[in-house]
């Protein structure tokens, strides 16, 4: 073989060689890229799964609430259940502007209706019934609840009951006296709050007012027209047919022929025996005496 024709030859075999090399290595390659990405999904396929499975275990079934006076139900859906939680923590303000919105005036219309009392000197709302269903606690109560078992998916339960109440509910001012003729019965208002209930002497059928009254004036022990002592009486109304006031104060007491002093009877309270002024024990006359001032508003309602 001419030398020249076997260098030639042996540049084409090195050729093949190389181009072997190079097509064997790019194969290679692609395989352990494929695995790889093989892998890669597998894998994602397995977290996605897990992932699944975890948040299966982790999704909260929210319970239901029914609101029952008698056989009278408003009902908290599951679904408005899981709007009052923040991070699994019950968000109280949600749970309080829910019960304002849609719980109170639900129950509401099982209290009767509210009637307007008026006079010259102002005007106010009372309950017509003694007795209104009591939603006092239901906020604390239902918040309570729903920390401890809202997010058990069971179906819970709470009772409403009635009981005796004021006829007001504690805003007309900041303190002030409410009395309720059709009980015989006394509230002491304080910033919303009754502080004290005192039993009753009040007008007779036809000497009665209704409405709003200031206190005008105050006395330790001053004496009516009849000659009885009034202890801590309270002037809140003028009345031009007897030219005389009425007011708040203790049962009152007399003396006798004889010099004796004779008080009013206990057995009164209850009863109504006066021809305006309402009647209560001394010593309930002197809480009110000591902590009412001229101006203080007396609201009185059948």
């Amino acid at each position: 073989m001419p030398k020249r024709d076997y260098f030639v030859a042996i540049v084409l075999i090195f050729l093949i060689l190389v181009v072997s090399y190079s097509i064997y290595i790019v194969f290679d390659k692609a395989e352990v890229l494929g695995a790889k990405v093989v892998s890669q999904e597998v894998n994602n396929q397995s977290l996605n799964s897990e992932t699944e499975v975890g948040s299966q275990e982790e999704s909260t079934e929210f319970s239901t609430l029914n609101i029952c006076y008698k056989e009278s139900c408003k009902i908290i859906s599951s679904e408005d259940m899981e709007a009052f939680y923040i991070d699994d923590k019950i968000d109280v303000q949600s749970v309080y502007m829910y019960i304002l919105e849609y719980v109170v005036p639900y129950f509401e219309q099982f209290n009767g209706k509210k009637i307007l009392v008026k006079n010259s000197k102002g005007s106010f709302y009372t309950w017509q019934e003694d007795s209104i269903i009591d939603m006092d606690s239901i906020y604390v109560d239902i918040a309570n609840l729903l920390k401890e078992s809202g997010q058990d998916g069971k179906s819970l339960k709470y009772d409403l009951y009635k009981k005796e109440s004021p006829g007001t509910d504690g805003k007309y001012t900041s303190r002030y006296i409410e009395i309720d003729n059709s009980r015989q019965k006394l509230y002491v208002w304080e910033d919303g709050e009754v502080v004290k209930e005192i039993n009753l002497s009040a007008a007779k059928s036809g000497w009665e007012v209704y409405g709003v009254f200031p206190i005008v004036d105050k006395g330790i022990e001053p004496m009516a027209p009849s000659g009885n002592y009034m202890p801590y009486w309270m002037a809140f109304y003028y009345s031009s047919s007897q030219d005389s006031w009425y007011g708040l104060h203790g049962l009152v007491w007399w003396y006798d022929g004889n010099g004796n002093v004779i008080h009013e009877n206990t057995d009164y309270i209850g009863v109504r025996r006066s021809k305006g002024c309402i009647r209560m024990l001394k010593d309930d006359a002197k809480y009110l005496y000591d902590r009412y001032e001229k101006g203080d508003h007396i609201l009185i309602h059948e």
